[in-house]
């Protein structure tokens, strides 16, 4: 029984913060919106790098609700920093750093396990993927070496 109430508390810490349903659907628009943004990396295209991060940007200003606004805002202004004409660091850096915050909501919101949050030690970034489409890891920072990382 002394087990049982452990497991019960143990699967209580892990459990994800439920959301209103409209909110889910709006997120997981962006979210979407962010694998194309994700997807424009491996084929480094400045103008397609900034096109979608403008339209993650603008899902996301689509997102409301108040205990997500200011991981919201904080990923939306670096995304606003990403620019077709920056050099590839620079986008890189500020992906990684929407991407932290919204890795942040994707850790402690339910949006479904669809969306997994990785880490590449050599590059030290983070992304989001959709591991339902991509099972092995897709490093967006460097094409020289696509599939370093793994799941956090």
């Amino acid at each position: 029984m002394k087990y049982f109430f452990c497991l019960i508390l143990a699967l209580n810490i892990f459990a994800k913060e439920k959301i209103d349903t409209a909110v889910v659907t709006k997120m997981l628009s962006a979210l979407e919106a962010n694998e194309s943004l994700h997807a424009s990396y491996f084929k480094y295209n400045s103008e397609e790098v900034d096109k979608w991060a403008r339209v993650v940007e603008k899902k996301l200003s689509d997102v409301k609700h108040p205990k997500l606004n200011d991981d919201l805002i904080k990923a939306k202004s670096f995304l606003g920093k990403i620019n077709g004409r920056a050099k590839q660091e620079e986008n890189n850096k500020n992906y990684h750093l929407a991407s932290s915050y919204l890795i942040k909501l994707v850790n402690k919101y339910d949006f479904g396990p669809k969306y997994q949050a990785y880490y590449c030690p050599m590059v030290r970034k983070k992304w989001l993927q959709n591991v339902d489409k991509q099972s092995r890891v897709h490093n967006p920072y460097d094409s020289s070496m696509p599939h370093c990382g793994g799941r956090l």
